[in-house]
């Protein structure tokens, strides 16, 4: 079974552990009915630092096979998470972030400010997804019924 790392990347939520984490419980949710199995959930600030010393936990760990993100992915200043994954990032995998701001378009048109990544690194798969719980389900959506052929790319069964 895959093994999957949820993090929640958002400062009011690492503050105050009483809001409830709703995008992180749906991804849960989502790739456990998926069949994946939960390794670990973190929630963390949009800090530097914590991202990407999180991030490099994860990678170095054998046992985790997807790395999913939730928050800081739109415009403002504080949103650094696609910025700091672009730098752990082995290989991009461009098209899975252009299909969920296209798909979601329709039903938000702030949907094109998400600057989420997605790629490979360390045999692992990452991937940053908006913060909202409607934002995630739209970029799982894209990406659920894909897993199990990016994961068999990923170990090197590369027959189509």
């Amino acid at each position: 079974m895959k093994k999957f790392v949820s993090i929640t990347i958002s400062d009011s939520r690492f503050i105050d552990k009483s809001i409830p984490d709703l995008s992180g419980d749906r991804i849960i949710e989502i790739l456990s009915n998926n069949k994946l199995v939960l390794h670990d959930k973190k929630i963390i600030p949009d800090e530097e630092e914590n991202i990407s010393n999180t991030l490099q936990s994860f990678l170095c760990q054998d046992e985790v096979d997807f790395i999913i993100t939730t928050g800081g992915t739109g415009v403002s200043a504080r949103d650094i998470t696609p910025d700091i994954t672009n730098k752990f990032i082995e290989k991009r995998i461009d098209g899975i972030p252009e299909m969920i701001r296209s798909q979601s378009f329709n039903k938000l048109n702030t949907s094109i400010l998400y600057r989420g990544l997605c790629g490979i690194s360390n045999d692992k798969l990452l991937l940053n997804l908006p913060g909202s719980p409607g934002g995630v389900e739209d970029g799982l959506k894209i990406v659920v019924p894909i897993l199990d052929h990016i994961f068999n790319m990923i170990s090197g069964d590369t027959k189509h």
